[in-house]
Formats: C-alpha cells, structure tokens, sequence
C-alpha cells in the first residue's frame, strides 16, 4: 500500500511540473524558481542589474551612450569610391599643400666666386718694338705666381746689348720692365696676353732725359 501512495504521489509530482512549465515564458525566462512555481501567464524578465535583457539590446544601449560617433560617412574622404582610392587623392592633396622648404640660408650655402687663373707668362718670347726704329727682343722669362723676372738681348740697327727683365702679371694683362746697358735705357711695357701672344704699348726713358714711346708685339717661341 505505501509503495503505491510513493508511486501516486510521484506521478502527481511530474503533473504539477509540467504545467507548470507550460506557464514559463522559455523564450525569455527568469531563471527564478518562485517566479516559475506561482507563474500563472508569461512573466517579462527584468535584470536587476540595470542591463539589457539581450545581448543586442545592450550594444545598441551602450553604442547610444558612447562619445563615438557610430554614424558611418555618407561620402568618403577625398571623393573615392573605395577607402583605397580615397586615400591616395588624400595623400596626393596633402602633398599638394605642403608648405614651401625655407630658403631663407640659401645664401649660406653658396660657394665662394672662383678664383681667376693667373696668365701663364714664363717661356722665351720674341718682340718687336715699333717707333722710329724698329728693334727686336729675344727674352726668357721667369713666372712666380704674378711675379716675372728675366733676361735677353736686345738689337738695333746692328747693335745688340744685354736687358734685364722684371714685372708681373694681373690677369690678361702683362707689364715688362726692360734696362739696357751701354747705354741704359728702360723700357715699360703694357701688354694684352692672348694665348701665346701679346700686343701693346711702350714708352721708354734714357739716362739723357730722352723718352718715346710706340707699339709692342711677341710671341712665344717655346
């Protein structure tokens, strides 16, 4: 007898949780034993936390309280069609507008004025002086840096005498120093270098107080 009360009182157990699950709302369910004992229709569940009852509906919750702008661009920066191509008519614009480099220490960097060369005067030339007279000079001459020195012979008529020479050199231009002996005369010449030849003017002064001058032209024989 008492096996079959267990028995009853079992299956009037199993009754009473299947209605009672048929009275839960298992779509949404408040996981409260109470709640689903006395439920008599579907109970809305409340969390007490203060979240939402999806997880969707507290994303949607959190994205509306957030300080980031959710709202995807209607049009993409730069005018493309793609975030790649956007990107590179960005870049193009940016360098575009990129500010001019400072030039102001250009003149910093500017390299000295180069130095003229110095005419080379040295070698044996060979003159001919023009006045009244015509006379010859065959000179060597000596270059250091703008300095010149030298010696030859100078002829006249048929006369020739020993001269020295001095001088230097500025540029195109050289200036000769010329003293004879037996008589001595100085000659001072001006002349215009060209490659290997030269073209000017002189003067010359005797130790009597004579003085004239003409016109000077050499050559460079070696």
């Amino acid at each position: 007898m008492r096996f079959k009360i267990l028995i009853l009182s079992s299956l009037l157990f199993i009754a009473f949780l299947a209605v009672t699950a048929f009275c839960v709302d298992w779509s949404n369910p408040s996981y409260n034993a109470d709640e689903m004992i006395s439920a008599e229709g579907v109970t809305v569940y409340k969390n007490p936390s203060g979240f939402a009852a999806t997880p969707q509906a507290q994303r949607d919750l959190d994205k509306n309280k957030s300080s980031l702008d959710w709202t995807m661009p209607s049009t993409l920066t730069g005018g493309g069609d793609s975030a790649k191509s956007s990107r590179t008519q960005a870049e193009a614009s940016s360098e575009e507008i990129a500010p001019a480099a400072n030039t102001s220490n250009a003149t910093d960097t500017e390299l000295p004025p180069a130095k003229l060369e110095v005419a080379t005067a040295g070698g044996s030339w060979y003159f001919t002086l023009n006045d009244s007279v015509e006379r010859e000079l065959n000179l060597a001459i000596f270059q250091k840096g703008n300095d010149v020195f030298g010696a030859g012979k100078i002829k006249e008529d048929n006369n020739t005498r020993d001269v020295t020479v001095s001088g230097a050199v500025a540029d195109a231009t050289l200036e000769l120093k010329l003293v004879t002996s037996n008589p001595i005369v100085q000659y001072k010449l001006n002349l215009n270098l060209s490659g290997d030849y030269a073209t000017g003017e002189y003067q010359a002064f005797s130790t009597s107080g004579d003085s004239w001058t003409g016109s000077a032209e050499g050559e460079k024989t070696a």
